[in-house]
């Protein structure tokens, strides 16, 4: 059997391409500092997820979910109302789903730190893939915000803003 649209060509290129490179090609995100992440995001919030909407997107060729945060505290940029919302690939709509490894999970009503950055069409989306997010949860015992285990939400809060102020001196 023989191919010769272009679609069938570049499946067959896609193909042995990931024969030759499986880890390189599945490889969305690359690993980044705080810092870094700091820095190249547009707006960094400290908030709580509201609701997830799946959807497909405008020419139902993938599916997104929509996560509306209601922001407690803009460590960088800013929305009109205290509201955020980002656009994470993948999802579950009618049946169909969609999940993509390197994206971050969100729940109604968990407490979040995000970096987020506008993509080509204006949606915010959470910049550095999973390493963008982090769930917050509170020690029974201190009552303290923590996140990745027992790393204080306060420590990456000034590290952060410690990135933005170098940031800004250049």
């Amino acid at each position: 059997m023989s191919c010769r649209s272009t679609r069938c060509f570049h499946a067959k290129l896609l193909f042995a391409v990931t024969l030759l490179f499986p880890l390189t090609v599945f490889s969305q995100t690359q690993s980044a500092s705080t810092e870094e992440l700091a820095q190249r995001s547009e707006v960094v919030a400290v908030g709580t997820v509201t609701s997830l909407t799946s959807e497909w997107n405008e020419n139902r060729s993938s599916i997104r979910t929509r996560v509306n945060l209601s922001v407690s505290e803009f460590l960088k940029g800013a929305t009109s109302n205290n509201t955020l919302t980002l656009f994470i690939p993948g999802g579950e709509v009618d049946g169909v789903g969609e999940i993509y490894s390197d994206m971050p999970r969100f729940r109604t009503d968990e407490n979040v730190f995000v970096f987020a950055k506008k993509d080509a069409r204006g949606y915010y989306r959470v910049a550095g893939g999973s390493q963008g997010k982090y769930s917050i949860h509170r020690d029974e015992i201190s009552g303290k915000r923590l996140i990745a285990g027992d790393t204080s939400l306060d420590d990456l809060i000034a590290t952060v803003r410690n990135a933005l102020r170098v940031q800004n001196l250049k």
